[in-house]
């Protein structure tokens, strides 16, 4: 029997999906040997499938760096101006007003802009830096899920700042490179993240998510619910194509606003998207929000870009299971900028 703790596991912990691998080692160099995928809206218990990925026993747990996506969670670009000695009040503050949350029930981090590492809010006055966290609920409600599909986390992070890493990295530094727009759509918003050869260069939550596009579409079709829609919305087989811009009509308004006042102030224009609804493609949707507002997908080679890293496939087939939605997971095994994790 194989122990769990002997081997290197990473996890991607979604609403709608698991998705593992095992790995030859903790970080790269690492060659990917099998990749699991469960559908959580067909298989509410996940364990076994959990148990038998990583050959332990129906008691044991497959130990894991895994990666989460509380729907509270906060990624927010803050220009952090305060007076001295006031810095982590200014935050708390930010968190308050801006963030909407408590301090007191929240798990917050103050990262680097340009390269994901924590950093002192003091050592960092008067300059751009992310704030981000989750609430402690919410992580330790993730840490339960995982408990119950069989996973131990030996390390939990916050899965968009591991995609933040990886999207930083493959756009580059050279600074003729155009900023990229990564979505995140989840169920009640959309983080908006504008990445480019300086980091991240805006991001910002809006108010308008998965739910708001179901709702619209089963009003455009008279459907008899949002479930209804959101098959639909799920579906390769309806073209929403021509109706797009009503469905998306909130979240265009204010992309189209966040875009504007970055070119504005920055001379630099966005050309590109890397869109992802609960973890997924939609070609519909990413083909739709990149004619709506003039932008081409993201051309990342996944696997060119994994070898560059170090990370490799044990074989053929265990590449082909995989996509570019692939990055976030396999980040987990990845170190950027100056050594932090991502």
């Amino acid at each position: 029997m194989i122990s769990a703790k002997k081997k290197n596991f990473i996890v991607e912990y979604r609403p709608s999906a698991i998705r593992a691998a095992r790995i030859s080692s903790e970080t790269a160099p690492t060659v990917v040997e099998e990749v699991v995928e469960i559908d959580l809206s067909k298989d509410d218990s996940p364990a076994s499938k959990i148990r038998d990925f990583a050959k332990v026993k129906s008691n044991a747990y497959m130990h894991a760096f895994s990666a989460i996506y509380p729907e509270g969670r906060l990624v927010r670009q803050v220009l952090l101006d305060a007076q001295r000695g006031k810095e982590v009040e200014y935050v708390f503050d930010f968190l308050r007003k801006s963030g909407g949350v408590n301090p007191d029930t929240f798990a917050a981090y103050c990262l680097s802009a340009a390269d994901g590492s924590e950093i002192d809010p003091a050592a960092n006055n008067k300059k751009e830096i992310l704030v981000c966290g989750a609430s402690k609920e919410e992580i330790s409600d993730a840490q339960n899920a995982l408990i119950e599909s069989g996973i131990y986390p030996r390390r939990l992070e916050l899965g968009t700042l591991g995609t933040l890493g990886s999207l930083i990295d493959a756009v580059g530094s050279d600074a003729s490179r155009s900023p990229v727009l990564f979505l995140e759509i989840d169920q009640q918003f959309t983080n908006a993240v504008i990445v480019g050869p300086k980091g991240v260069e805006m991001a910002r939550r809006i108010d308008c998510g998965a739910n708001h596009i179901a709702l619209a579409l089963k009003e455009e079709m008279n459907l008899k619910d949002e479930a209804a829609a959101e098959k639909i919305l799920q579906s390769r087989d309806f073209d929403l194509g021509p109706i797009a811009p009503k469905l998306l009509r909130k979240l265009l308004r204010e992309l189209q606003s966040s875009i504007g006042f970055f070119e504005v102030q920055t001379g630099s224009s966005v050309s590109e998207l890397y869109c992802l609804k609960d973890g997924r493609f939609l070609p519909w949707l990413e083909g739709s929000i990149c004619d709506l507002l003039n932008l081409t997908p993201l051309p990342l080679n996944l696997g060119r870009w994994l070898e560059g890293k170090g990370v490799t496939f044990a074989s053929d087939d265990i590449a082909k299971q995989i996509d570019n939605t692939w990055i976030s997971l396999f980040s987990l095994a990845l170190e950027f900028g100056k050594g932090g994790q991502s």
